[in-house]
């Protein structure tokens, strides 16, 4: 079976998001699945002068099918106008696929699959919901999404949260819709065989990590009330921010002493990272997933999540589910299970025994039913 993936490209560089790592590991699993033949449709702006992609993305080495058009321009005309039709650059093949939320129009009667990640765009009751450019963006997406839903024969999605959310929000029947869902890199699986001993930890104090950086969105703000918190209770605890900032919630973090902010780092270093913390602290204000909290679990490291979007549905009972704005509750936490063995052992075991259930196989078993069922 061949499958043509649209591809955005930039999504995929490492080290990414999420959203970027479903991507990569996805088609990176695909691929080597027999039966099944992948080439990535990209805009041709993206070649360099070898007419290969960006050596920052995994997926480089793959079959290429290129379109003359700019990205950017050629998605808002898809959504808008149905044009420019794309059937004479996906070739021959037996399924269109977007691993993202993107329509791409075609004349073939061949079946088309796109991956909803989740509705943050048109969630009617975010913090941010009610701000101007959020609404410019709910009216823009409800208009081009309901194209989307129906011309496509299939949905994926990541999370039964995100399943709940796209049929109560877009009307869409369950049964168009198939949870892939997400993994965890075998990178923390290994690591957390490891005894701490033969590790080296980034800083000489005990510290919870943050990952995704101090971002409003991702709680950046609660984040610094739970160091304010510490600070308060003269705790030798820090926390460790990985990922890019926000400059303001930055300018405020350089005020506090027990906030180390490290910015981007590789993705080989991430599961010592955070296999040698006490605790993931991932105050996200919404989530179709969540893959640092499971990312966490499997590293054997107890995740204290708040209680928004999918995260207590993936978390299930192996997370510590909390209120974000309860930042001395979130800072008695951390402080237990960095001070408490018994404590934090029980959540490393509960954490180790949820994310057996989370791998790229899986949801590459996953997907490939979706193929043959459409195909």
């Amino acid at each position: 079976m061949h499958i043509t993936t649209y591809l955005q490209p930039e999504r995929t560089y490492l080290p990414c998001t999420g959203v970027g790592k479903h991507i990569n590991n996805i088609l990176l699993n695909l691929a080597k699945r027999q039966g099944f033949d992948i080439s990535l449709l990209v805009a041709h702006e993206y070649l360099n002068s070898d007419r290969q992609l960006d050596p920052r993305t995994p997926l480089q080495n793959f079959e290429l099918r290129t379109y003359p058009y700019k990205k950017l321009l050629s998605e808002r005309l898809w959504k808008f106008i149905d044009l420019p039709k794309m059937d004479k650059f996906i070739g021959k093949t037996d399924c269109l696929y977007s691993p993202v939320a993107e329509y791409i129009p075609i004349d073939k009667n061949i079946p088309t699959i796109v991956t909803m990640h989740d509705m943050h765009t048109i969630e009617p009751d975010l913090p941010w919901s009610n701000s101007s450019s959020h609404k410019w963006q709910r009216l823009k997406t409800k208009i081009w999404i309901a194209k989307a839903i129906d011309k496509t024969d299939c949905i994926c999605t990541v999370s039964d949260y995100s399943k709940q959310r796209i049929v109560e929000l877009l009307n869409v029947k369950p049964e168009k819709i198939s949870v892939v869902g997400n993994g965890v890199d075998t990178a923390f699986f290994e690591i957390a065989k490891i005894d701490n001993k033969y590790l080296q930890a980034p800083i000489s104090e005990p510290y919870a990590i943050v990952i995704g950086g101090l971002r409003y969105k991702k709680g950046g703000y609660h984040v610094i009330e739970v160091a304010k918190e510490l600070a308060l209770r003269k705790s030798p605890l820090k926390i460790l921010i990985i990922g890019s900032s926000e400059p303001e919630l930055v300018n405020i973090a350089n005020t506090l002493d027990n906030i180390v902010l490290l910015g981007m780092v590789d993705d080989s270093q991430l599961p010592e990272l955070v296999r040698m913390a006490s605790s993931l602290l991932f105050l996200s204000l919404y989530e179709g997933f969540g893959i640092p909290m499971l990312e966490a679990m499997a590293a054997g490291t107890p995740a204290v999540v708040s209680n928004k979007g999918a995260l207590p549905d993936v978390g299930s009972s192996a997370a510590i589910v909390v209120e974000p704005k309860n930042a001395a509750t979130i800072a008695d936490i951390l402080s237990n299970l960095d001070r408490d063995p018994q404590l934090h052992y029980q959540y490393e075991q509960l954490g180790r025994e949820r994310t057996h259930e989370f791998t790229w196989d899986r949801c590459v078993d996953r997907l490939v039913d979706v193929f043959h069922q459409y195909s």
